[in-house]
């Protein structure tokens, strides 16, 4: 009879691995496309910035600021990062 006042405990943990696998996987795949695009959009807008940047600096004789166009670039790397973090936490890594 004692058996049966454990009952409980022994219930909860033999319960535990299958709710840990439930709860394992809460990313919504439904926006990896999203993501995606995100990313593909970021890259370009990356190397837009980049562009305009190199553009700048190239033609600078040292009285050019080329400050606008690196802060440019600064968001668009920002941009880049979100968008990558994105993409790992809504798709599926494949193997």
């Amino acid at each position: 009879m004692g058996w049966l006042k454990r009952a409980p405990i022994l219930v909860a943990v033999l319960a535990l691995p299958a709710i840990a696998a439930c709860s394992a996987d809460t990313t919504d795949h439904r926006y990896c496309d999203v993501s995606r695009t995100g990313y593909k959009n970021a890259l370009a807008e990356v190397s837009q910035a980049l562009g305009k940047y190199s553009s700048c600096i190239g033609r600078a004789t040292g009285y050019a600021d080329c400050s606008g166009q690196f802060d440019y670039l600064r968001s668009a790397q920002a941009n880049l990062n979100r968008s990558v973090s994105d993409v790992g936490q809504y798709c599926p890594t494949v193997q």
